[in-house]
C-alpha cells in the first residue's frame, strides 16, 4: 500500500483498485443505524464483507453495539483493533480453535459470543474455557434453523435442551438465540418474501420464548441480514440485527429493498479494444468474483452482464463506438461485496475525488 497517495487525486491510483465513496458509505451507515434506533433494535453489523476494522469503528461510532464475524480469525483481527463485543455467527469446533477462542476471551481483549448447535460442541467449548489459565468465560447463543437448512438445531425443544446444557456448563454463559433467514432471499415476490421472513423469524422468537419459560434468561435474539433487515427490524421479539453488507450499498441488497446507495466500486482500465463493440478491462475474476453479481460499468451501456476470465473483464457495447479508448478508466459498481473485498489488499477511501485514507483489508484470508 502506498500511503503517500493519501491526499492525492484518485487519478493517481493504479488499477484495478477498490474504492469506497466515503460520503455514500457514511450515509448508508447512518440510514441503517437510524432504522434500528427507530424500532428499538440494536445493530450488530456483519464484518465478513468489508473485513476492515476501520469500517467497523465507523459503524460503532454510528451506534452499533458490536460486530458480527464469520470466522474466529476475523474476530481475532477485530479484537486486536480494539473492538470488544463480537459475535462469531458460526460454530467454533475442534481443540485448536476452541483453545484460541478461550485465549481470546481470557485475554480481556474481547467478550466473544459464539453459536452452537450440538451438545458435543458445548462440551468442548466448556472444557477449553475451564482449562485456560486464567479460566475463560465464553458467551454462547443457540443457533436455530429457521428454514435455511444449513446449521442450527431443528426444533424449539432442541433449542431449549441445548440452552440448558450451556447454562449448566461452568465455562459458558447462555445469552440467547441466533438464526439466519437467508433462504427467504430466493422468494421473488416482495409480499411473499415478507411473509417468509416473518415465518422464519417466528421460529427464532418462539425458541427464545420457550427458553424463557424454562427459566433461562434470554438477552439476545439475533437475526436479519442486509437482504431482510427492512422486515426483521420491525418484528416483535428481535433484539438485534446483523445487516452489514448494506453498508456498501451492494446491488443485491438494493434490489431486495435496502434503502442504501452504491458506495463500493472497482476502478479499472481499458486495455484493449479488439472490435468497435468489445471493451477489455484489466480486472477479471481475480479482482471481482462475478458468481453472485457481475460488476456494472458506470456510464457505459452494455448488452448483457460483464463477462470475466481470470485477468480480463469483457464488456459488449450496445452500439459500435470508438469510446471508451485504450487507457480510459471505468468504475464498476459492485453487486456483492462479500465476493470482491477479500480479493484485495486495501480499500481506498475517496471523498470529493481525493484519496482520504487507505485501509488494509486486515481480515483478508482469515478463514480459520
Amino acid at each position: 500500500m502506498q500511503t503517500t497517495l493519501v491526499g492525492r487525486p484518485v487519478e493517481e491510483l493504479d488499477t484495478p483498485a477498490l474504492l469506497v465513496d466515503l460520503d455514500a458509505m457514511d450515509r448508508n451507515i447512518g440510514a441503517i443505524a437510524a432504522a434500528m434506533a427507530e424500532r428499538g433494535v440494536t445493530w450488530r453489523p456483519h464484518a465478513k464483507g468489508h473485513k476492515s476494522p476501520a469500517i467497523a469503528h465507523r459503524q460503532l461510532a454510528a451506534g452499533a453495539i458490536g460486530i458480527t464475524c464469520a470466522k474466529l480469525g476475523e474476530a481475532e483481527v477485530m479484537a486486536a483493533a480494539g473492538i470488544r463485543d463480537i459475535l462469531v455467527a458460526n460454530q467454533i469446533v475442534g481443540p485448536i480453535k476452541t483453545r484460541r477462542l478461550a485465549a481470546l476471551c481470557a485475554s480481556g481483549q474481547a467478550d466473544v459470543i459464539v453459536a452452537v448447535d450440538s451438545v458435543d460442541n458445548v462440551r468442548e467449548l466448556d472444557t477449553a474455557a475451564r482449562e485456560r489459565t486464567p479460566a475463560a468465560s465464553i458467551r454462547v447463543v443457540i443457533e436455530v434453523d429457521t428454514g435455511m437448512e444449513r446449521s442450527g438445531v431443528g426444533s424449539i425443544e432442541d433449542a431449549v435442551a441445548l440452552a440448558q446444557e450451556v447454562a449448566e456448563s461452568p465455562g459458558l454463559r447462555f445469552v440467547g438465540v441466533m438464526g439466519w433467514e437467508g433462504h427467504t432471499l430466493a422468494v421473488a415476490d416482495p409480499a411473499e418474501r415478507r411473509r417468509a421472513i416473518e415465518a422464519a423469524v417466528t421460529v427464532l422468537t418462539e425458541s427464545a420464548a420457550a427458553c424463557r419459560d424454562a427459566g433461562l434468561p434470554v438477552e439476545i435474539v439475533s437475526c436479519g441480514g442486509s437482504g431482510t433487515y427492512p422486515t426483521t427490524v420491525g418484528l416483535p421479539g428481535v433484539t438485534e440485527v446483523q445487516a452489514g453488507g448494506a453498508t456498501f450499498g451492494d446491488g443485491l441488497y438494493r434490489d431486495l429493498g435496502a434503502a442504501v446507495e452504491p458506495a463500493l466500486t472497482l476502478l479499472t482500465q481499458v486495455t484493449s479494444r479488439p472490435t468497435p463493440e468489445r471493451v477489455i478491462l484489466d480486472a477479471g475474476r481475480k479482482a471481482l468474483d462475478p458468481t453472485a453479481r457481475p460488476g456494472v460499468p458506470r456510464g457505459v451501456p452494455i448488452t448483457g452482464p460483464m463477462r470475466c476470465s481470470a485477468e480480463h473483464g469483457i464488456l459488449q457495447l450496445e452500439k459500435p463506438s470508438d469510446t471508451p479508448r485504450v487507457g480510459d478508466r471505468i468504475e464498476l459498481d459492485i453487486g456483492y461485496s462479500d465476493q470482491v473485498v477479500h480479493l484485495h489488499e486495501a480499500l481506498y477511501a475517496i471523498r470529493s475525488g481525493q484519496i482520504e485514507a487507505i485501509w488494509p483489508v486486515a481480515a483478508r484470508g482469515k478463514l480459520q
